[in-house]
């Protein structure tokens, strides 16, 4: 026999051949619960198909956004690593300039390499906590680029700190280094022979004269030449009655052959202060002075120190008159 099934609204009915007529179906406590179970299997597999779908799209997005993601880290460390080198430039730039610029100028050495290398290297174990990740190498170069400029950054930051102090000293400095000449000569007359290989007066051979000689009337003034403090003030040997003048800052001036000395040792002298009377003791065969410049205990040019009497013209007379051959004094 067979039953046709129709659905109208929730209730059920099936058409009775013997009757002629739809009657309700009524379900049993098995019917409902196989009812309820058929919907429920459905339920899950259409969300487990659900899920499936769902979870390859997801799967494949993450990896998508995750190579894309490690693109742009690597992109961003090489940019990063890229600035490390040119702030490693911009930093050697102006170890450069202190060494060669600043630090002439005060006249000293440059900041030792040593000290702008102390502390590098070091233990390549502080580089274990990058063993394994993606982008190893690298972070270790970056780590690299990073203790390096952090280095020259504290050796530079040292130097500085001695250039102010120099910059400090700079007024006391100027002020004591040798710059005049030391006796009246503004129109240059007196200029006698100067620094360089000269016909000794009295031995009568070629020997190195390490002064410069001025010509003058016994009793002319001699002024000290900058600041400092007097090392020496008696009979020097064949230099007769010397004084030696200590500048500090490497410097020291000698005056020799003189008359009458205005000055004793351990005295503190200004630039300008006459400090002696020029004269003709010695080894000496007329009144003349003979003046040097002591620079870190060697005997220079003492022409290179009259800047502060002479112009661009005078100099070039200065220099022209000193370095005639004439025999010294």
């Amino acid at each position: 026999m067979r039953f046709i099934l129709l659905k109208l609204a929730k209730t059920k009915y099936k058409y009775n051949p013997e009757s002629l007529k739809y009657e309700e179906v009524e379900l049993t406590l098995i019917g409902r619960l196989k009812k309820i179970s058929y919907y429920f299997v459905s339920s899950i597999v259409f969300c487990a198909l659900v899920l499936a779908i769902s979870f390859n799209g997801i799967n494949d997005y993450i990896r998508k956004e995750a190579t894309k993601d490690n693109a742009n880290v690597r992109a961003e460390l090489n940019k990063f690593y890229t600035d490390l080198e040119e702030i490693i430039i911009v930093l050697e730039n102006i170890e450069d300039r202190d060494d060669n610029i600043y630090r002439s100028i005060f006249e000293v050495k440059p900041y030792p390499d040593y000290k702008r290398k102390l502390g590098t290297g070091g233990n390549s174990m502080k580089f274990k906590k990058y063993q394994g990740l993606r982008h190893e190498s690298l972070l270790i170069d970056i780590s690299n680029k990073v203790e390096a400029i952090e280095k020259k950054l504290v050796a530079q930051s040292r130097s500085f700190d001695e250039v102010i102090e120099l910059t400090k000293t700079k007024e006391q400095m100027l002020k004591c280094i040798p710059s005049i000449q030391p006796i009246s000569n503004k129109d240059l007359s007196r200029i006698s022979s100067g620094f360089g290989y000269r016909m000794h007066p009295i031995h009568k051979i070629m020997k190195l004269h390490t002064g410069q000689d001025f010509t003058a009337p016994v009793g002319t003034e001699i002024y000290a030449t900058g600041d400092g403090v007097v090392e020496l003030a008696k009979w020097n040997s064949g230099y007769g009655k010397c004084v030696i003048i200590d500048h500090g800052f490497g410097y020291k001036t000698k005056y020799a052959h003189c008359k009458k000395l205005n000055c004793r040792k351990g005295q503190k002298i200004k630039k300008g202060e006459v400090i002696a009377l020029l004269g003709n003791t010695g080894q000496s065969t007329g009144p003349h002075l003979h003046y040097e410049v002591i620079k870190n205990n060697n005997k220079v040019n003492p022409v290179n120190y009259f800047f502060n009497d002479l112009s661009p013209e005078e100099y070039e007379k200065v220099i022209e008159l000193s370095s005639r051959p004439i025999q010294s004094m």
